[in-house]
């Protein structure tokens, strides 16, 4: 806004401009009309020549304040911080009482907490309201120094009558009509006064009652994790602890619960794997759930058998002694189970095979002729190997053609092949110079 859309004519009279701009001024609602109406009664003042004497002027000063009066800035400074007192106790009223509601809705311990929050909000109120009722105290004491004063450029209340636009208007206008049939004309169009729409007021009621809608919704949708992060603050700082009074059977039933919950952790990882054919951390996983389901003593059973049976069938490449030992820890029936993706066999005709041929082992001798069979094996294709300490393995093969000998060995010695014939108690070496027959 201009001086031109409040004043049509610089040419009005001076006194004119001086009251109208003082009542559109206690009228005005924006900053911006306040802004512009300042510095007109700031222009026109500074421009008016000052006719009479010293105590007139002096007093005319006295009647008439301006924004920056000590008395006017005191009064401001009272009024903001009693705005801040009320409302430092209206959001404390209202948190108190929203803290007292969570803690009656989500606390098992209501009295500690509900009287802390109490005594707390009390003693801001108290606090907030003592500085309220003391900056009243001090408005009214410079109100009571402005009585009867006009203040320029804040609206307070100082006991004079705003002289009305209307009133003024016919003054101004009668005092022109003296001076020219002209000007009269033009009084009168500056006499009508122009209504200035506060907008601005109107935005910030919309704008409150988005803030406060905004608000009740995210309350509404958050209220869960409000009312949590409520009972954590309130947990840090000592008003709230969420665990109930000590209870011997409310703990053995929270133990309880924790230990199914981790057995049934542990379980779920034994099946996973025992479907890979990890047998060993299976089994390692059914012994720590115990008694979590009727089948746990079974799966235990089943996995460390399955275990043996696999270091049997990786030993007995090597050594038939150590798959029988495997195999002499699998505990009895076994059979009808998928390893490896074929059906094993029965694991006590295995052990009789096994056994069998373990029956052989020993030392024969004759003189300083030895065979000294230390073990056996057997490869992915079942063919049976002797292991001989000097010679290493050597293919068994069950046709011979000696009566008495159950097995047959041979080793090409250059050109010539050497054969040995085993029976439980005694091996015969054939060579092309003769025969030599080992005890054992």
């Amino acid at each position: 806004m201009t001086v031109d859309e409040i004043f049509t004519s610089e040419s009005e009279h001076l006194y004119f401009r001086l009251i109208a701009a003082r009542n559109a001024l206690n009228a005005a609602n924006d900053s911006d009309t306040i802004q512009v109406l300042n510095e007109i009664l700031d222009e026109t003042l500074n421009n008016i020549d000052r006719i009479g004497t010293e105590e007139e002027i002096a007093a005319a000063e006295e009647i008439v304040v301006r924004k920056s009066n000590k008395t006017v800035k005191d009064y401001l400074s009272c009024q903001k911080f009693n705005l801040i007192a009320t409302a430092v106790m209206f959001v404390t009223a209202v948190g108190a009482a929203l803290a007292l509601l969570m803690i009656i809705v989500g606390s098992s311990d209501k009295v500690k907490p509900i009287v802390a929050v109490v005594i707390v909000a009390a003693g801001i109120i108290g606090m907030a309201f003592f500085v309220s009722r003391y900056m009243k105290k001090r408005m009214d004491q410079a109100r009571e120094e402005l009585k009867g004063k006009t203040v320029i450029g804040v609206k307070i209340n100082t006991g004079v009558a705003t002289t009305s636009t209307k009133t003024t208007t016919s003054s101004s206008a009668s005092t022109k009509k003296e001076k020219s049939s002209s000007s009269s004309s033009s009084s009168a169009s500056v006499g009508k006064t122009k209504v200035v729409r506060n907008y601005f007021g109107v935005i910030k009621v919309v704008l409150l009652l988005a803030i406060i809608a905004v608000l009740g919704f995210t309350v509404y949708t958050k209220r869960t994790q409000i009312v949590d992060s409520i009972k954590i603050i309130m947990y840090n700082i000592g008003l709230y602890d969420p665990a109930p009074a000590a209870d011997s059977e409310r703990f053995a039933e929270i133990r309880t619960t924790l230990i199914n919950k981790r057995k049934g952790i542990y379980y779920n990882k034994a099946e996973d794997l025992f479907a890979n054919e990890q047998y060993a951390e299976a089994a390692e996983m059914y012994n720590q759930c115990y008694g979590y389901k009727d089948d746990v003593e079974a799966k235990i059973l089943l996995s460390n058998n399955c275990k043996y049976y696999v270091e049997a069938e990786d030993a007995v490449a090597d050594s038939m002694i150590k798959a029988r030992i495997a195999l002499n820890n699998i505990k009895l029936p076994f059979d009808n189970v998928t390893i490896r993706g074929k059906k094993i066999k029965n694991v006590e005709v295995l052990l009789g095979q096994y056994t069998k041929y373990l029956d052989y082992v020993g030392i024969y001798s004759a003189g300083e002729e030895t065979f000294n069979i230390t073990d056996f094996s057997k490869d992915k294709n079942f063919n049976v190997f002797v292991v001989e300490k000097k010679l290493g393995k050597l293919e068994l093969s069950n046709a011979t053609d000696m009566e008495d000998y159950d097995y047959a060995v041979q080793k090409k010695s250059g050109e010539d092949v050497i054969k040995w014939y085993i029976a439980q108690d005694n091996v015969l070496k054939v060579t092309a110079e003769g025969e030599i027959k080992l005890r054992k």
